[in-house]
């Protein structure tokens, strides 16, 4: 089990893809993981932050410099950007309204297992995803009302709450008490176990999010194809922007910023606006979910060039 284990955690990169090609291809399988899904984004989170140098962690909380700027930019100024491009562009309304609440969620709570993966800063990663998560209230809620008001878009705050308890509350307290029960040598031991574990939590992730994604596909292939298209140039021009925008930084942090922007939780997007954002933005949801994991299988090679050509 525990060289299983550490192969996956080594193979990373291409197990995540496989998981959502087979969510796809075996659609049995995806509706029967689905009622895995909270377990498996609980996981994910435990796993890292387990494997998380947590000094580092509270270094990024006591300079919240960065993770302060890398919040407003995620969630204030990329979807304030967007619509001043749609806009400017004439992009159809339907798809103004997929494109901007993309831009307005927070990163995927998987992001800093990306970056372990890619050797980027995970605790970053982290300290950024939740406190974009803990303020998705107030941000959305001002974007849906200032940006996207004649689209009747209501944000659940009822719902949010209780996803955020879950989903980041529940995670740091079983992390924080494993690690003081188990120790920090015993864990760095193990740290490659606990990397394939990451990988298997984001793989039953994968696998699950693709339940329906097929018949989108079979149903009306043109739209879906068009989404397929629209989500897969938005996942790229967010990573190149994200890199961009922090490319004086340094290459880790550039590269963690592209990862940040690049990978949004739309999922939770969903919950908290309840459908009322529409099916065309539930049929997004679940297909965007694809470039953004295949995004460290690219995302990689990129990273490994940015290394050699660094002095």
């Amino acid at each position: 089990m525990r060289t299983a284990l550490r192969w996956l955690g080594r193979q990373a990169r291409w197990s995540l893809p496989a998981g959502v090609f087979v969510g796809i291809l075996w659609p049995s399988l995806a509706s029967a993981w689905r009622p895995l899904l909270p377990v498996a984004v609980v996981g994910t989170l435990v796993a890292a932050l387990l494997r998380m140098d947590w000094d580092r962690m509270w270094t990024w909380v006591r300079q919240p410099a960065w993770p302060l700027g890398l919040v407003l930019w995620l969630t204030l100024m990329s979807p304030l950007l967007v619509w001043i491009l749609a806009g400017a562009v004439g992009l159809p309304p339907e798809w103004t309204v997929l494109l901007v609440l993309q831009a307005a969620g927070p990163p995927i709570g998987s992001s800093a297992a990306f970056a372990m993966f890619l050797g980027l800063e995970a605790s970053l990663c982290m300290v950024t995803t939740v406190w974009a998560t803990l303020g998705l209230p107030l941000t959305l809620t001002a974007m849906v009302a200032w940006l996207l008001p004649q689209f009747g878009i209501e944000v659940d705050l009822w719902t949010f709450f209780l996803r955020v308890l879950v989903l980041v509350a529940l995670p740091f307290a079983l992390a924080a008490l494993i690690r003081r029960q188990v120790g920090r040598e015993r864990l760095s031991a193990i740290d490659e176990d606990l990397a394939g574990m990451n990988v298997v939590m984001l793989v039953i992730f994968a696998v699950a999010v693709m339940e329906g994604v097929q018949n989108i596909l079979l149903q009306d292939p043109p739209f879906a194809f068009k989404l397929l298209g629209l989500a897969c140039t938005s996942v790229l021009v967010w990573h190149a922007v994200g890199h961009a925008l922090c490319r004086r930084a340094g290459l880790n942090t550039a590269y963690t910023a592209a990862l940040l922007s690049g990978n949004r939780n739309m999922g939770l997007l969903l919950v908290v606006t309840a459908g009322t954002a529409g099916p065309a933005f539930a049929l997004y949801v679940a297909i965007v979910q694809i470039p953004m994991y295949f995004a460290p299988l690219f995302l990689g090679p990129w990273l490994a060039r940015s290394r050699r050509m660094t002095p």
